[in-house]
């Protein structure tokens, strides 16, 4: 093991540190003393920020120098304290705080007063300076990813206009414009990392380290953002719609058509390259790293940022980097469950196309394990003193997948308790924007809840609140929904049943009904949801009904 003196001196006499580097000293702080204490220093500029506003009023905002010379004094105090050496906690802590509230302040003077591309750019270079003079790596990582935010605003703000953010969601136009710079972007990236060995001087490259490391971390969420919802949070998730939309829009499925395919495809295999390149284990199974190749080629000639992701974590991989592959491969997960919500294919096709990867992938495991197995010959007695450890993984493994079937079982036995016992109740269906009735293998719903109830009212924790589920006298079997009074008394044949929070607003049970491919034009006639509901409110949506409340199956 070579010693942290003998690192020290290799890495001066190269270049990469300077002469008088010394090895960091451990922080015997403990971590809940650095938690309070930094919650202490947030809490102490909040007074600050204050204090401005009061000093300058109204006019702080709309016109004049004061955000400038607040935010530059700020920025300015900030870095010459980080520069000291010895700072008490607290004084350390209180920087980070006035670092942000100082970027705030030049932010809010540069886009009052430029237009968005220049003050964007502005902001930019604020960044790189501020990430000179810092000495912190964590902070330059954070400036770094502030980079990279700012100059993507500037690029949309030049290809679509002052207006660009009116067109977020909408404007193909600007959804080329920010995948084609979340490739640029990439490219960028890839060439930093390659130079970064390469640079003479200790001081350029530990801040191009920085800032690329938080230039990477902000190039992964970007990919993430254009894929959209992934899976099973769309449901979960208020707010995902517009992720939705994005992800819709920035994906395709004519592979000889889209050149944002192709790029992915390349991505792919550019990938794989690279880690057969520097691990010669992949080197060892050649066929079963280019079946790999070849399907993850597949996979991501339907999603077109998935590619991107994938190079980016290999190169995070081969350098060793490992907390950002990590992100990396959280991304390509997100992405791959995007695909769920894709819906040029049907349900059906996309997990069949997933589950024969999968199943293909695990084959070409299963055969490099036991090409590995039977040339270890001389590292058997390595092999028998690691498998305890193995064991304990198939055996984690294991409890996973029974964790996993349990908590399944339980929601199918729940739900099927809720049908068998539950009282059947028909609510009718309020009016719903009709460009979303239909959405592919599933319908848009929108149960008439009270009109005393607001149903722009966000979510924001607490009690949720409850309706009472009450008989229609006008028609037999339908129910209405009424809000639960102290003033008027409760029948006896009354059910209260929790609203649910969806997408910023409460709603009955649920707003969505699915059914399978085909069948749109069967559920147009839908007025009314038919429910199992039972007396502790618990509630089940299981089926449609037409406006005699007879079933459509």
């Amino acid at each position: 093991m070579i010693a942290p003196s003998e690192i020290i001196r290799r890495a001066a006499a190269q270049g990469l540190l300077p002469q008088d580097a010394q090895w960091p000293r451990e922080d015997s702080r403990p971590g809940a003393v650095l938690l309070l204490t930094s919650l202490g220093a947030w809490l102490a500029v909040l007074p600050l920020l204050g204090a401005i506003g009061l000093a300058f009023g109204d006019a702080l905002l709309r016109e004049g120098p004061a955000l400038y010379v607040s935010g530059l004094g700020l920025l300015a105090v900030s870095v010459v304290i980080l520069r000291q050496g010895g700072l008490a906690l607290f004084i350390e802590q209180l920087c980070l705080p006035a670092v942000v509230l100082g970027l705030c302040c030049l932010g809010w003077a540069l886009f009052r007063d430029l237009s968005v591309s220049v003050a964007a750019l502005g902001m930019c270079a604020a960044s790189v300076v501020l990430a000179s003079l810092a000495p912190l790596h964590w902070l330059r990582s954070l400036l770094g990813m502030m980079l990279g935010v700012f100059l993507t605003v500037a690029v949309m703000g030049w290809s679509s206009g002052e207006d660009a953010f009116d067109h977020l969601f909408w404007s193909g136009r600007f959804r080329w414009t920010w995948w084609l710079q979340a490739h640029i972007g990439l490219a960028a990236w890839l060439a930093v990392l390659w130079l970064l060995p390469r640079l003479p001087g200790a001081r350029t490259g530990s801040l191009l380290e920085s800032l690329a490391e938080g230039w990477c971390a902000q190039l992964l969420l970007m990919l993430v953002l254009l894929s959209g919802t992934t899976f099973m949070l769309g449901g979960v998730v208020a707010g995902s719609s517009a992720g939705s939309e994005m992800g819709q829009a920035g994906s395709g499925f004519d592979l000889l058509g889209s050149t944002r395919n192709m790029v992915s495809v390349l991505c792919a295999l550019s990938a794989a390259a690279l880690l057969a390149s520097r691990w010669p284990a992949l080197r060892q199974m050649p066929l079963a790293g280019l079946g790999v190749a070849l399907l993850l080629a597949v996979l991501c000639a339907f999603m077109p940022n998935l590619g991107a992701t994938c190079l980016c974590t290999a190169a995070l991989a081969v350098t060793q980097r490992w907390r950002l592959a990590a992100l990396g491969c959280a991304a390509a997960l997100w992405i791959v469950g995007s695909f769920y919500y894709l819906l040029a294919w049907s349900l059906a096709d996309k997990a069949l196309l997933l589950v024969l990867i999968g199943a293909a992938l695990g084959a070409l495991a299963w055969l490099a394990t036991r090409a590995m197995s039977h040339s270890a010959g001389a590292e058997s007695v390595a092999q028998n003193a690691g498998s305890w450890w193995k064991n304990r993984r198939l055996a984690g493994i294991a409890l996973a997948g029974v964790a996993t079937l349990a908590v399944a079982n339980f929601a199918i036995f729940e739900k099927e308790n809720i049908i068998r016992d539950g009282r059947p109740v028909f609510v009718r269906l309020a009016p719903v924007d009709p460009r979303s009735l239909m959405q592919g293998d599933y319908m848009r719903l929108n149960f008439a809840l009270p009109d005393r109830m607001d149903r722009d009212d966000h979510p924001c924790g607490g009690r949720r609140p409850t309706v009472l589920v009450r008989p229609d006298p006008a028609l037999p079997s339908a129910y209405t929904l009424h809000l639960p009074s102290a003033l008027e008394p409760r029948r006896s044949d009354d059910i209260e049943v929790p609203l649910s929070a969806k997408d910023g607003s409460w709603v009955f049970v649920t707003d969505a009904w699915f059914f399978k491919e085909g069948d749109a034009q069967k559920f147009e006639g839908a007025r009314y949801g038919e429910f199992r509901i039972l007396p502790n409110g618990s509630a089940l949506l299981v089926g449609m009904a037409d406006d005699r409340l007879r079933p459509i199956r």
